[in-house]
């Protein structure tokens, strides 16, 4: 796609010369002489990014900056100077430039900030085409709250919800869904049409943390070819998720806290701190008490952290939960492999409400998406599950006995005792059971063993047939 690029120079030559090599590089370019001009063009004209230079008549460069904030604050402001001074690049970052860049005849350092400029634009709008569908995926009404657990938790989760600028540590085990509460939180805030930019902790070398967080300078050290922006600075607006921080190293926590406390960051190899707006949410499966307690956690980032702590509670607490889970699971398993599996079968449901499920809401998740590959029919049956959960339920429930048995020849010889193993069986199991424990009391008899059984023998001969 072609840029559209609104250039304010106020010399007339410099500002041709430019508009020749940017048009040349495939920008589309609208040029103003003033800053009066560029503020009049932008009314009617909203180009992708802003060229201003700093030293103009009349309104300067940092004056159209700071209105330009105010009518597009979307917009990036690339600033040129000729004789640009420190105090002049913090000034113009404050206001919000994109970035300050000094003019130079082969314009290297404006064609490089203005490719990332352009990414930078490129990567928001898909973030903002994925803000759509994830506003729904993560929309309020379809997190499940069948159990008193979760209801308290949800009232919760929804005073966060308005308060967006509250930092959110979240708390519970492995697979209980901390990060996708986190989305929750954040695409059902004032900030949802930002981005939602997730920090694994334990993935990130240590020696590279400082720029994958904070970005670099062209040069800060071997390989840094060009300037690159941060997390956190992709981050402007939305949210930064910073998930296993239990896990991060001390010495990142103290790099850390620093930009927690003073809401700005350095680029490693910088000189100019940049303020940023984020909303700050960390989750971990360890006790963070206890790690500060062993000096493995610092405590004031503890601190920090622990403004509003959620403990995201475990499915066992929560069994109201787990079949409603399991459905949406299956829907979106079945049209994501193209199955034809549509519904839980009553002994799928029972085996998933006894099953401990230890690995939580993700382990129930993988279970339906492997059942749901090895279901042929359109119904997930518990001999769908893995073999070793199926075992799991049939160690831990005991089995169920009517009434005891009676000695042969005794006078109860009569009754018909069944065993019913939960989970292993269903209701139908038991009624073919039954029916053909009946008919060999009666000798094969249908008639009589109808009679017994208080139905037809037409009734008897249907409930008999193979089910499908």
């Amino acid at each position: 796609m072609a840029w559209h690029l609104l250039l304010l120079e106020d010399e007339a030559s410099v500002r041709e010369a430019f508009a020749l090599r940017l048009r040349d590089q495939g920008y589309v370019v609208q040029t103003a002489g003033s800053g009066e001009e560029a503020l009049g063009l932008l009314r009617s004209f909203e180009p992708d990014v802003l060229v201003a230079d700093l030293v103009m008549p009349n309104l300067s460069g940092l004056d159209v900056l700071a209105r330009v904030k105010q009518m597009l604050p979307g917009l990036p402001v690339i600033v040129l100077t000729a004789r640009g001074t420190v105090k002049d690049a913090v000034e113009a970052m404050r206001l919000g430039a994109f970035d300050f860049v000094a003019k130079s005849i082969d314009m290297d350092d404006l064609l490089h900030t203005l490719r990332r400029a352009t990414e930078f634009l490129t990567l928001q709008r898909q973030v903002q085409l994925h803000s759509g569908q994830d506003a729904a995926r993560y929309a309020i009404d379809r997190v499940v709250t069948r159990s008193p657990v979760t209801k308290n938790f949800l009232a919760h989760l929804q005073e966060l919800i308005k308060n967006d600028r509250v930092t959110v540590l979240l708390q519970g085990e492995t697979g209980t869904g901390k990060q996708y509460m986190g989305r929750v939180i954040h695409y059902n805030s004032a900030r949802a049409g930002k981005p939602c930019v997730e920090v694994d902790c334990p993935s990130i070398p240590r020696d590279l943390f400082e720029s994958e967080l904070f970005g670099h300078e062209k040069g800060a050290f071997t390989g840094a070819s060009g300037r690159k922006c941060g997390l956190l600075e992709l981050a402007e607006g939305g949210t930064i998720f910073f998930d296993e921080i239990g896990d991060l190293p001390l010495p990142l926590q103290a790099k850390l806290l620093r930009v927690l406390e003073e809401r700005t960051i350095r680029r490693v190899g910088g000189a100019v701190n940049i303020p940023i707006d984020v909303r700050v949410m960390a989750a971990t499966n360890r006790n963070l008490k206890e790690a500060v307690a062993k000096g493995e956690f610092r405590e004031d980032l503890y601190f920090r952290l622990n403004v509003v702590t959620l403990v995201v509670p475990p499915l066992r607490e929560r069994r109201e939960d787990i079949i409603p889970l399991a459905e949406q699971f299956l829907t979106r398993s079945a049209l994501a492999l193209t199955k034809p599996a549509r519904t839980l079968g009553a002994s799928a449901q029972a085996l998933l409400r006894e099953y401990q499920l230890p690995g939580n809401v993700r382990e129930l998740s993988n279970l339906i998406e492997r059942a749901v590959l090895f279901c042929g029919g359109t119904t997930l049956e518990a001999a769908n599950f893995p073999r070793d959960v199926q075992q799991a339920v049939h160690a831990s429930v005991p089995t169920f006995h009517a009434a005891p048995p009676a000695a042969a020849g005794s006078a109860d010889s009569s009754q018909v005792h069944i065993s019913f193993q939960v989970g292993a069986q269903t209701l139908a199991d038991l009624e073919d059971r039954i029916i053909g424990e009946v008919l060999a009391r009666c000798g094969g008899n249908k008639t009589l063993a109808a009679k017994h059984l208080g139905v037809t023998r037409w009734m008897l001969d249907r409930r008999r047939k193979p089910r499908s």
